[in-house]
């Protein structure tokens, strides 16, 4: 599985479409910070105001960059005949599949480090005040955040090894991801709370809670969550390895 990881990720590490992606993400990450306006004495409250953006990015966007570069660059491989010469070169099917999720694990931490990245100087540049978060919160949520996406990329593995043609796995696979639309809904309805506190370890949505999510909020149950959000991924691994492992390539 090594051989196929240094073999594969150099080419992953200079796809055009990795480039454009991470481009895309730091300029999001900017305006979601240089689009808010605060006077000079509320410059506490900018990192609040801020943060609330990362939700409707994380939740509505980031999981579809994620998971579409897989989903294309694993796609070509299956139409190039690439994946038949690597069986024919004598790595399992098991391998290939673990192969690809390291590698787009890896992109999708180089994706959250870069928004992040660019997030939180951004924030700095704008002269946000961190006096009165409190660290350990801050941390949590960005990791639980991290797993969140992580879980998409996870998702984008299934539905590559279901729907080998790139435009069909893309479909599906963005369809699964507008779920997230009516729970953010319901999420913000008062008469959605017992729901919503159900929902919120699968969905981040509804993670945000009626109050609405930001970096500082104080998670309920994080250890909850992330058992929740890794074992719906350990799924998607399963599901996938049994979908490819049955699959004709021609």
């Amino acid at each position: 599985m090594s051989k196929l990881i240094f073999a594969d990720l150099p080419r992953v590490l200079k796809s055009r479409l990795l480039c454009i992606l991470l481009i895309l993400v730091a300029v999001m990450a900017a305006a979601s910070v240089f689009t808010i306006y605060v006077e000079e004495e509320e410059k506490q409250a900018l990192f609040m105001l801020a943060s609330n953006n990362i939700i409707l990015f994380v939740s509505m966007l980031m999981p579809i960059f994620a998971g579409g570069l897989s989903i294309i660059l694993i796609s070509a491989e299956f139409s190039s005949g690439v994946i038949r010469n690597k069986i024919i070169m004598g790595h399992s099917r098991k391998d290939i599949l673990l192969s690809w999720t390291v590698i787009y694990s890896l992109i999708t931490l180089l994706t959250y480090i870069v928004y992040m990245g660019t997030f939180f100087i951004a924030l700095a540049v704008a002269g946000a005040d961190f006096s009165t978060c409190d660290a350990g919160t801050v941390v949590t949520n960005i990791l639980i955040l991290f797993l969140f996406i992580l879980k998409f990329q996870m998702f984008s593995m299934l539905m590559v090894c279901i729907y080998p043609d790139a435009k069909n796995a893309v479909i599906v696979y963005i369809l699964n991801s507008m779920l997230n639309l009516p729970v953010m809904l319901l999420s913000m309805s008062e008469n959605g709370e017992k729901v919503t506190k159900v929902l919120s370890k699968v969905f981040l949505a509804a993670y945000s809670s009626a109050d609405g999510f930001n970096l500082a909020t104080e998670p309920e149950k994080p250890w909850l969550t992330v058992v929740c959000i890794l074992a719906l991924s350990a799924v998607y691994l399963i599901l996938a390895d049994v979908y490819f492992t049955k699959k004709d390539l021609k």
